[in-house]
């Protein structure tokens, strides 16, 4: 299913923290007559705590502040009870509470009345939100329109960065028939460094699941006669230089499924997680994040060892060497100089990032992750999660659920079959209306519970072109 969304109406949204929260949204066929409106504060905060139980994070223990170390927060093990057999997303009627809540708080009824009248119109409508912190992880899709029809029904959403990423913009990303017939690159759960796992940073694959992904991925390669196609499997050791030297190779399309972090209120901290460590010292290592170290008894953090796990953060990506004097970093890039992050790694036209919470970037104030470092750098589609999903393996051992199912997996399969063709966001949007039908036909099967299929979004980002040379091309090609 490949939709011309070309001739569908298109609703421009946007939110903002200033106390309350503000949303405002313009019609582009009526754009002298846009709407806006004050959120109830309490009616929002109280519906997205609802959300906040239903999630995978760790939330802050009674009696706690939000803003304390680890240990103040449930652990990790009780998160997982929490969302995955307790949890509102753990059955239709719960769930359904919980969204209808969030339509109630974040949803204004004049706007739902305006969704329904132009989608029974024309079909379909076409909503680009930019979402403000407080909103970044509301799960738009799963909103009612009605009683009978949620978002996803109606409508096909994805983000819009904020207009200055277009403005300040270091790399255009190509259209994608320039570029389709090129082989993507798969980083999927790299082996990270033996001290990582003490800050919770495990396996996302494992057994039949890795088996389970790898397999569909090479079938999907072989489907479309993807001779050049490159995996790196899930024992191979990957560090920065070497997805630097990877992403040296021409790509259409670049495939994560593995850890993303961030610490909060710290966007730039926002990081996928390869095997690089801070080095000895005099060694030739470099990264803009803070390497991953243990805290002592006093609560500070612990002198950086030569094993410290070093993650690859928004920051790098943008800035790459800029900062660093050392000769010999530059030279690991093959390079006599110091080097902007996207001559480092030049990313492709359409990015998937798949695991853990890889959408930071628009929680925070100053909207800066991974997300916007990508487009910056040339992608023009970046696919991520908004909450962090759980494995397989907790669905199989927490959740009670087949263990020849893996829902996990699905999605990641699901987004990567989309990345490959024309139309991914069309693509993505009718496996999560299929998902939905399953979800509310079976309303007791958490195998289809929105904890997965509902994370998802897209942030889009194509080139824009001066009108000028619009006006002398005749218009612009979509990529």
């Amino acid at each position: 299913m490949e939709a011309d969304r070309s001739s569908w109406p298109v609703v421009l949204l946007r939110a903002a923290d200033a106390g309350p929260t503000y949303l405002s949204w313009t019609w582009l066929d009526n754009p002298a007559s846009p709407s806006a409106i004050k959120l109830d504060t309490a009616q929002t905060s109280a519906a997205l705590d609802l959300l906040d139980r239903a999630l995978l994070a760790p939330l802050p223990l009674a009696g706690s502040s939000s803003d304390g170390d680890g240990d103040e927060y449930e652990s990790r093990e009780a998160a997982a009870h929490r969302a995955l057999v307790t949890g509102a997303f753990t059955n239709l009627a719960e769930e359904r509470l919980l969204s209808a809540q969030l339509t109630e708080a974040v949803l204004p009824e004049t706007l739902r009345t305006e969704l329904i009248d132009r989608a029974d119109s024309h079909g379909a409508v076409h909503m680009r939100i930019t979402p403000s912190p407080r909103l970044a992880r509301v799960p738009w899709e799963l909103l009612f329109v009605d009683a009978g029809r949620r978002l996803l029904d109606v409508a096909v959403i994805t983000f819009d960065p904020p207009s200055t990423v277009h403005a300040e913009r270091t790399v255009l990303p190509p259209r994608w028939a320039e570029v389709s017939h090129l082989p993507a690159l798969h980083v999927l759960d790299p082996s990270l460094p033996i001290r990582a796992v003490e800050h919770g940073l495990g396996r996302t694959l494992a057994g039949l699941a890795k088996n389970a992904l790898i397999r569909g991925i090479s079938s999907e390669a072989s489907v479309k006669n993807s001779s050049s196609h490159t995996r790196l499997n899930t024992s191979q050791i990957i560090s920065r230089l070497d997805l630097s030297r990877q992403l040296h190779a021409p790509r259409s399309r670049f495939f994560y499924f593995g850890h993303v972090s961030s610490t909060a209120d710290e966007p730039g901290s926002a990081s996928i997680h390869l095997h690089d460590t801070v080095g000895a010292a005099g060694s030739a290592s470099w990264g803009m994040a803070q390497p991953l170290r243990p805290r002592t008894k006093s609560g500070t953090l612990a002198t950086a060892r030569p094993d410290d796990h070093l993650p690859l953060s928004a920051l790098d990506l943008l800035l790459g060497t800029q900062q660093c004097t050392d000769e010999r970093v530059w030279a690991l890039y093959a390079s006599d100089g110091p080097q902007s992050g996207h001559e480092i790694w030049p990313v492709p036209t359409r990015v998937a990032l798949i695991a853990c919470e890889g959408g930071v970037d628009f929680r925070s104030v100053e909207t800066f992750g991974l997300v916007i470092a990508m487009v910056d750098s040339g992608a023009s589609l970046v696919t991520t999660t908004r909450w962090t999903l759980p494995t397989d393996h907790a669905f199989h051992s927490v959740a009670g659920v087949r263990r020849s199912v893996f829902p996990t997996v699905e999605l990641a399969l699901a987004v990567d079959r989309a990345h490959s063709r024309q139309d991914p966001i069309g693509l993505v949007h009718h496996w999560q209306r299929e998902q939905l039908t399953k979800w509310e036909s079976s309303p007791a099967s958490i195998e289809h519970s929105p904890i997965v299929w509902a994370a998802l979004t897209h942030t889009v980002a194509e080139a824009r072109v001066p009108t000028s040379a619009q006006n002398r091309s005749g218009g612009v090609e979509p990529s």
